[in-house]
């Protein structure tokens, strides 16, 4: 009987050890106010479009900003800024262009990155980095299929730990190029 007992209870112990370890998301979403190196005024605008941000802020240490940057994203005479927004578990790109009219769209909704609710797995997630004209070329030569349109100023790379997708303004339309794989 205490042979039983003692069979049964081990099913018991590991299954209850396997709910107490299972990890939480990494990645969770916060007020722009959170990011605190960000300029008040781009902070302002991001809370007034209802936008939360992935709490990751940076890669390698700190060394480079994500989930909201700034770059040339429309073209080299004007500069930019562009969060991953979490808006009601819905992700989106959000631009903040410098001048009016904008080149393209201020909201982007399509490619794989931005089709699922946001995460709440431990291996969830999103990022946003710029990405630079020697990133997108780099792509280029790794993955040499795909769209190849002259590259003249920033895009902007979304993924998560697996994967990313390029999103470069051109022509007054978002191009999805090949990030990384």
């Amino acid at each position: 009987m205490c042979i039983l007992a003692s069979l049964v209870a081990v099913p018991i112990a590991r299954t209850g050890a396997s709910q107490a370890d299972k990890a939480v998301n990494p990645q969770k979403i916060v007020s722009p106010s959170a990011y605190t190196r960000l300029p008040i005024q781009i902070r302002n605008k991001l809370q007034a479009h209802g936008c939360y941000l992935p709490e990751t802020q940076s890669l390698d240490n700190g060394a480079e900003p994500i989930n909201v940057v700034s770059g040339h994203f429309a073209g080299k005479d004007q500069i930019d800024w562009a969060a991953a927004c979490i808006i009601r578990d819905r992700p989106q790109i959000f631009i903040l262009w410098e001048r009016k009219p904008s080149a393209c769209p201020a909201e982007i909704h399509s490619g794989w990155p931005l089709k699922e609710n946001f995460s709440s797995e431990p291996a969830g997630g999103i990022f946003l980095r710029k990405a630079t004209p020697r990133r997108i070329l780099n792509y280029r030569q790794a993955f040499p299929e795909g769209p190849k349109p002259a590259i003249a100023h920033d895009g902007l790379e979304v993924g998560d730990e697996q994967a990313s997708l390029i999103f470069y303004c051109k022509a007054g339309s978002w191009l999805e190029l090949r990030g990384n794989d």
